[in-house]
């Protein structure tokens, strides 16, 4: 019997991981590593775990192969101390703009909740998930996997999919493996999913990778025929966190267990202590062998995990030449020293020559999408683990029903930003738009499974317009028809003129609109002046808005806001409140407006749109959160976007 759901990495049926984007801040100076170096991210803890500050290049030594190589690049990360937001809604609602910018600094973290958690167990596992997703920064992402049982959420800075992920309803699943020995035969599901999350993370740079295993029966050694099953899965695992610097820390919901015998346990209470001493002995054996730690305190599990988060805001980055200039795809050793006694160092032992990166297989192109328009460079650029960035791009999307509610599109935005350094001429002055250039575009709706549903493709002659000095931008707006659901959506564009493509994921669910006694399109904005925008009607017939990924204004922008609002086929339509409302960074009311409606507004579409103007020029500098919530009888529904005015 197959797992039902185990994160399989290197195709689009794999746990796909999402790369959301967090409000640009000023950032710290940035490591780049070029195709010729070997970049190694490394913690010192002194006898306290607490991270030791003020190293330089010199402090540090690399090794490969016992040799010491020479370091040729070199900078010090200090992620920010924890927060408290000044407004509730900052840790809730993450923003509806997404990215394909790869190196902001930060942790990538994996909760991984792993096979046979006893029920009784299950609320400490949870509380210690879930204090991990409180304990997020700016800049981090998390994501939970299940070794077994269990559906994923893919790596996300949205703090409600991580925790609706971790609270998943265990009804009907088994507590424990038994009667699955072919679903996890010996214990291997385990070490197979950390060697999957291990080669997922390895290609991400800069950040500080934590692998959080929550369980109590990892089997790292094992006795009999179990062990010749478990050696091969064992050492790609061991090989995985090697090369993408991961350090791996464990849970044992159950507590630390007595191991002493009394004389009225007999023979059968030494081999429980014995079999006790084995199960800690595998816990501890990858923590111990990353740098990382054992944690076994069900009752305070938040204060383990803040210590686990202290002990990671401050690392260095160091880039090496390697000694092997052949891309051979073998593991190459490595061992970074720091001249500092009685500090322990966290950092990767080895790297696979050909720029460093573990070698993941990837799916076949075709498998990618219908052939079409669709060039190789876009399949390629949606068909990585990642979102491909040699092009800077930003994608929003939004589901709306049809006039009828018998289909359900999405429409999808992207912004396409193209720097003078991108192959653009140089302007002295006033920049000046450039002239019309072709532009293909891939955008794909994949579900949990990776199974591709739906796409769009588009050949558009494109003349970019100026938004800053320095900067060219346009947007690209596609649609799809999609059932009601959660989905991926991915989206690919090829500048001809750039010779360069990049992609970008998000998430989209749609609502069953036809069934559902009230509903909401997605929250939609629009700004005028606002950059060019291709095609040039793209959504008649869909919404009267052409909508923007901008989420940034000024004062003399004029923004509005658009949604729709539905009542289902499931019962007569019945009279309601729809209520909008923006929040400042202090949880402040500063705008209102709650409208009534009656059931002859709605028609025989069933269907209300409704506008706001949204008055950013009387709103102080700052951040805040536009709400909009229909309500009829007992059900609501409710759409929020974040902005902010400068």
């Amino acid at each position: 019997m197959r797992r039902l759901v185990l994160l399989l990495v290197g195709s689009l049926t794999a746990l796909v991981l999402v790369l959301e984007a967090e409000p640009r801040q000023q950032e710290s100076p940035r490591f780049r590593a070029s195709v010729d170096l070997v970049d190694v991210d490394v913690s010192v803890l002194d006898r306290h775990r607490l991270p030791v500050r003020g190293l330089t290049a010199a402090d540090f030594t690399v090794l490969e192969d016992g040799r010491p190589r020479p370091i040729v690049a070199f900078t010090a990360v200090d992620l920010p101390s924890r927060e408290r937001p000044s407004a509730r809604w900052m840790s809730t609602i993450a923003p509806d703009v997404l990215d394909n910018d790869l190196q902001r600094e930060g942790r990538l973290i994996a909760i991984l909740m792993d096979r046979g958690i006893a029920p009784e167990n299950l609320p400490a596992s949870q509380r210690f998930a879930e204090a991990v997703v409180e304990q997020l920064r700016p800049g981090d992402m998390a994501a939970v996997v299940y070794a077994t049982f269990g559906v994923p959420q893919n790596f996300t800075s949205d703090r409600t999919r991580l925790l609706a992920a971790i609270r998943q309803p265990r009804v009907g699943l088994p507590a424990d493996d038994s009667g699955a020995e072919d679903m996890c035969a010996c214990g291997a599901c385990s070490l197979e999913s950390i060697g999957d999350v291990a080669e997922a993370m390895a290609p991400v740079r800069q950040r500080r990778k934590l692998l959080l295993i929550v369980g109590s029966n990892i089997a790292i050694q094992s006795a009999g025929a179990c062990n010749a099953r478990l050696k091969p899965v064992r050492e790609r695992a061991f090989r995985a966190v090697e090369a993408g610097n991961v350090t791996v820390y464990a849970f044992d919901p159950g507590g630390l267990p007595t191991l002493s015998v009394s004389a009225a346990d007999g023979r059968s209470g030494r081999g429980r202590a014995m079999a006790n001493l084995a199960r800690l002995g595998n816990l501890r054996t990858l923590p111990e062998h990353t740098g990382g730690r054992f944690m076994a305190d069900p009752i305070r599990p938040a204060d383990r995990v803040s210590e686990v988060f202290r002990e990671s805001e401050s690392y260095y980055v160091l880039g090496f030449e390697p000694a092997h200039s052949d891309a051979d795809g073998r593991f190459r050793r490595i061992r970074v020293d720091v001249n500092r006694p009685g500090v322990d160092l966290q950092a990767r032992r080895g790297y696979y020559g050909g720029g460093g990166e573990a070698r993941l297989s990837q799916p076949r192109e075709d498998d990618v999408a219908t052939p079409g328009t669709v060039t190789r460079e876009l399949r390629s650029a949606v068909a990585g683990l990642w979102p491909a960035s040699d092009v800077t791009l930003a994608v929003a999307a939004a589901p709306v029903a049809s006039l009828d509610l018998s289909r359900s599109s999405v429409a999808t935005v992207v912004r396409v930003t193209q720097a003078f350094g991108d192959g653009l001429p140089v302007l002295f002055a006033s920049p000046m738009p450039i002239g019309p250039g072709l532009v293909h575009i891939y955008t794909g709706a994949f579900d949990r499974q990776g199974t591709a549903l739906a796409s769009s493709e588009q050949t558009l002659a494109v003349t970019p317009q100026s938004m800053a000095p320095g900067t060219f931008e346009y947007e690209i707006v596609s649609r799809l028809e999609l059932k009601p659901g959660r989905y991926e959506l991915r989206s690919a564009v090829q500048d001809v003129r750039l010779g360069r493509s990049g992609s970008v994921y998000t998430y989209v669910d749609v609502p069953d609109f036809r069934a559902s006694p009230v509903s909401l399109s997605g929250l939609m904005l629009s700004v005028t002046p606002g950059t060019v925008v291709v095609p040039g009607a793209p959504l008649d017939g869909l919404t009267p808005v052409v909508p923007t990924t901008q989420r940034l204004f000024t004062s003399t922008d004029r923004v509005r806001a658009f949604v729709r609002l539905y009542q289902g086929v499931s019962r007569a339509i019945m009279p309601g409140f729809v209520v909008a409302e923006i929040l400042d960074d202090r949880d402040t009311s500063v705008y209102r407006q709650e409208t009534r409606l009656v059931g002859g507004q709605y028609g025989a579409s069933r269907a209300v749109d409704f506008t706001v103007d949204v008055p950013v020029a009387r709103l102080p500098p700052g951040q805040y959160v536009l709400g909009i919530e229909a309500r009829h009888g007992n059900d609501t529904a409710r759409r929020d976007v974040r902005f902010t005015v400068r």
